[in-house]
């Protein structure tokens, strides 16, 4: 018999195919393989014996003599390895559940490694084989496995003949457009990667939801990612945006933020992933898992019942799944249906309070009874509050590079108040508050103003978009009046009401004084700064100023009301002070946060005493806000609801 026939009978790629691949002679081929190549080049012999190696071709005949017999094997080849641990290790659990070993191949996206791939597969005759195509000419290589015995099916192949099955991206793309339209939106986009199946499926989806939700589409609400160009964004045109892979969502955030878009306040994201990987975070975006894991079980369950013949009635026909989000976190209803928020602009330190029996005296040495240290500085203290009355709240403020800042943050991020607003400063740190406070609740401050005192109103201008949807903006002077001035024109221009508290100031002109509705002084600051000798002239002074509501505090006596109308004072309830420092943010945060929920003034103001008392009966500010049931019950217990 002659070699090449014996090579031609034994071996699943034909001799043909290696010297076409070679560039020879038949003949050439045989010589080589049966040693018998003393007249051909050491450079031919080199190249045909290469393309031998790759495709596992047998000259003589050790095939194995029962090629049926089962060796407990199931290959995977896939078009591109990508991102799938996820389907693999499912596809392992099954297996290693049956007592099968998995070989797993990458094609990498070529036709002539998916013919070597499937050369190795046939050489050593698997069981079974769950097989993505490169594309439809791959069909051309299925010859290779033609006298095999292997069982196979194939996954994300649209060209393929036999079993085939997908995840359907095409559901994942409708439930998530549904999802947002759930929320509220209509003006929805969908970033994709050019040239990805899985977002042309996406796409597919979204485009029938919005149909089956009477909700136009047009080309523009698809954004490609490669052509993604910041200048020609159009953030007004949508409300929430859809993206097909998680890889690009990261860029995207990157790309948003540079536009000053806040996520999800200015724009909703809701993103698939695949498998979580090393140095992507998926914390703060919303996502939709796609179910690789449980795909990959669901192919190990068919690949084993084809290679052992089992008819499973009940077995689905179809992979099948039900979506679902993971968090919300970058997810809410659009901007325009939201309820108007708190905007805060203020003083940010980190409060050091020192509780004495006594204050000290020249030369004397006082042991306290406890120190606290927390987050503090009216501007926090008051976003605080408002976010314990169920607000949302927007704090602008600054602080330094330093871990008070990181403690800061991370307050601020505990009681979901909005910070990307806060700024930054490498160059100073963080300002800083000593507090002392006698056994009466009296208290001595003095304050190191750090970052606080490097706020320009450039600052404040360059986060104009901060004040969109204000409904009151709460404003003190433990920072540059000229800040709160041009804060006040822009809460102003989006017809937001503007609570003003001037502490820490000694005079203030009549420019100050512009832009606010309600004005908010303690006694001896309302003093001080109309030059009056009592309460009541002093709030004519500042209604002289245009102020059209002012709110005088005084401490255990209530408070003063004065308006054009309206002269009134209100009691304070009776508490056993232990740190009075907080009450007026307290009366303040609670005030903005009841005006917002449309309590008449008079009202609000009895809320707002409640909650001062609350406050300054416990040790600390920031720590002592009340919150929006324990104040409610106070309300009813007092005949206020």
């Amino acid at each position: 018999m002659a070699a090449g026939s014996v090579v031609q009978k034994s071996a699943m790629v034909k001799i043909k195919e290696i010297a076409r691949l070679s560039g020879v002679s038949t003949s050439t081929v045989s010589k080589i393989v049966n040693n018998k190549a003393d007249d051909i080049s050491q450079e031919t012999i080199n190249k045909v014996l290469s393309i031998v190696k790759q495709y596992n071709y047998t000259p003589y005949g050790i095939a194995r003599s029962n090629p049926a017999k089962k060796n407990f094997t199931i290959g995977l080849l896939l078009r591109k390895m990508y991102h799938t641990n996820l389907l693999i290790n499912g596809l392992i659990q099954v297996l290693n559940q049956s007592g099968y070993t998995l070989m797993l191949l990458d094609s990498n996206n070529s036709l002539e490694i998916e013919a070597k791939n499937l050369s190795k597969i046939a050489y050593q005759n698997l069981d079974g084989l769950i097989w993505e195509p490169v594309c439809e000419e791959s069909l051309r290589n299925r010859e290779i496995l033609k006298n095999c015995n292997t069982n196979i099916i194939y996954i994300d192949s649209l060209f393929q003949q036999g079993e085939c099955y997908f995840v359907d991206y095409q559901k994942i793309g409708y439930f998530a457009a549904s999802a947002l339209i759930e929320k509220g939106h209509t003006k929805i986009g969908c970033v994709i990667r050019n040239g990805s199946r899985r977002s042309t499926e996406v796409v597919s989806g979204f485009k029938q939801c919005l149909f089956d939700n009477n909700i136009s589409f047009t080309p523009e609400m698809v954004l490609s990612m490669e052509n993604f160009h910041l200048e020609s964004f159009q953030a007004e045109s949508f409300s929430a945006l859809i993206s097909s892979h998680f890889a690009i969502t990261q860029e995207l955030t990157v790309l948003l933020e540079q536009l000053n878009i806040s996520i999800p306040y200015d724009l909703s994201l809701l993103s698939l992933r695949d498998d979580i990987r090393e140095g992507l975070n998926i914390t703060n975006i919303s996502t939709i898992k796609i179910p690789y894991y449980e795909f990959g079980t669901y192919l190990g369950e068919r690949i084993v019942s084809a290679c052992e013949a089992k008819k499973e009635a009940n077995a689905p026909k179809n992979f099948d799944f039900s979506p679902s989000i993971e968090s919300y976190v970058s997810i809410d209803v659009p901007h325009d249906m939201r309820q108007k928020k708190i905007t805060v602009v203020g003083s940010i330190n980190m409060d050091n309070t020192i509780y004495l029996d006594q204050f000290p005296t020249n030369g004397m040495t006082s042991y306290a009874r406890e120190c606290i240290s927390l987050p503090g500085g009216k501007g926090l203290n008051q976003a605080i509050g408002a976010s314990m009355q169920k607000k949302e709240v927007t704090l602008i403020g600054q602080i330094g590079k330093d871990p008070a800042g990181r403690m800061i943050y991370k307050t601020l991020a505990d009681h979901g108040i909005e910070i990307s607003s806060l700024i930054t400063n490498a160059n100073t740190e963080t300002g800083k508050a000593f507090i002392i406070v006698d056994k009466i609740g009296d208290s001595i401050i003095t304050v190191l103003e750090g970052a606080n005192s490097s706020l320009v109103p450039e600052d404040i201008t360059s986060h104009a978009k901060a004040f969109e949807n204000t409904g009151v903006c709460l404003l003190q002077t433990e920072i540059p009046i000229a800040v709160v001035r041009e804060a006040a024109r822009i809460a102003k221009h989006y017809h937001a009401t503007t609570i003003l508290k001037p502490s820490s100031i000694g005079e203030m002109t009549d420019e100050d004084y512009e832009n606010i509705d309600i004005f908010v002084p303690n006694q001896k600051e309302s003093l001080r700064l109309s030059g009056k000798d009592n309460v009541e002239e002093a709030a004519e002074y500042f209604l002289s100023k245009g102020i059209k509501t002012i709110i005088i505090t005084l401490d255990k006596d209530g408070a003063l009301l004065r308006t054009q109308d309206t002269l009134k004072y209100y009691d304070a309830p009776q508490v056993d002070v232990i740190d009075a420092t907080g009450g007026s943010d307290a009366f303040i945060s609670t005030l903005g946060a009841k005006l917002l929920d449309n309590y008449e003034l008079d009202k609000a103001i009895k809320a707002a005493t409640i909650a001062a008392g609350f406050c300054i009966s416990r040790f600390g500010v920031s720590n002592s806000m009340i919150d929006y049931a324990t104040l409610e019950s106070y309300m009813i217990q007092k005949n206020m609801k």
